[in-house]
């Protein structure tokens, strides 16, 4: 690689990304790679355009823009991924927090703002914790982490050190299993897709844990279904159940839920209109 400075640097990077095809915004992707391997920002790296790198930067730059052309998603490069307006870590151990789940997020809050007392909160298939644990800062206080891998809580634990300054209580097993008390809101991004959605998925995808994408049954629903089965022993009176699901998949899940007796079951749209979470409420006359 003859070019040294900034400015020619990226210009490389900017080439690279877009001879592959590898992205939509190689524009984005090429700023956020040279700041990755500089610790120039946006504005440093017009400032200083025309300086020279060092070869270790520029090693470390070629060593990133690999990683990209080999479809690693950005947010495992960077190790960081923006979520509800907060910094959270991430890398190949959990899935990558996408927007759209800030529409779990939401629902949980509306409905925890309804009770006259902080509810007691699980998020099982925590992942990175970015839904426990965004509800723990939104609200004030701890929320539980539950997930059947060790990996994903391990990054889930760092998170919540870092953005809460304190450990939150992990809880390690298949769903509700591994809980012993009841809880007023059981939220939840569980896996769902089909193996025929997971085997089409992009290459980005396909570098995320399929553990925590693939829910098992020929329509996906067979984590889902044991989690709703599972939350009938594991929610107060008139608690909430609140989940994150594909479209396609909304009308078969307020079935089941109706069918085990909740209540008020609905559907809330996506950012792009499209129904992507699932929710209802457990009577007392079925749990109490």
């Amino acid at each position: 690689m003859v070019a040294k400075s900034v400015q020619e640097l990226k210009a490389y990077c900017l080439k690279s990304l877009q001879e592959h095809e590898i992205t939509d915004t190689p524009d984005l992707e090429a700023r956020l790679l040279m700041q990755k391997a500089t610790q120039m920002d946006q504005l440093q790296q017009i400032l200083h355009s025309d300086d020279l790198l060092t070869q270790e930067q520029i090693d470390t730059l070629h060593h990133l823009l690999e990683q990209r052309l080999a479809s690693i998603p950005m947010a495992y490069i960077l190790k960081e991924k923006e979520f509800y307006g907060r910094t959270f870590f991430v890398d190949q151990r959990v899935l990558i927090p996408r927007p759209d789940t800030e529409i779990l997020v939401e629902t949980a809050l509306n409905f925890a703002k309804t009770r006259e007392t902080p509810p007691n909160i699980i998020d099982v298939c925590t992942g990175s914790g970015c839904v426990g644990i965004t509800l723990s800062c939104e609200l004030g206080y701890d929320v539980t982490l539950s997930d059947l891998s060790d990996e994903a809580l391990q990054v889930s634990d760092i998170n919540a050190r870092s953005l809460l300054g304190h450990p939150l209580i992990l809880l390690k097993g298949n769903m509700l299993s591994p809980a012993q008390q009841k809880y007023d809101i059981i939220v939840s991004n569980p896996p769902y897709l089909t193996k025929a959605w997971c085997d089409e998925v992009s290459l980005d995808v396909q570098k995320e844990p399929r553990l925590a994408l693939e829910g098992f049954g020929e329509d996906g629903l067979d984590c889902i279904r044991t989690l709703i089965q599972q939350s009938l022993s594991h929610l107060q009176c008139d608690g909430a159940l609140i989940m994150e699901c594909d479209y396609r998949q909304v009308e078969e899940i307020k079935r089941l839920m109706i069918e085990k007796g909740f209540a008020k079951v609905e559907a809330v749209f996506d950012l792009a209109g499209l129904e992507r979470v699932v929710w209802g409420i457990l009577p007392c006359t079925n749990n109490c």
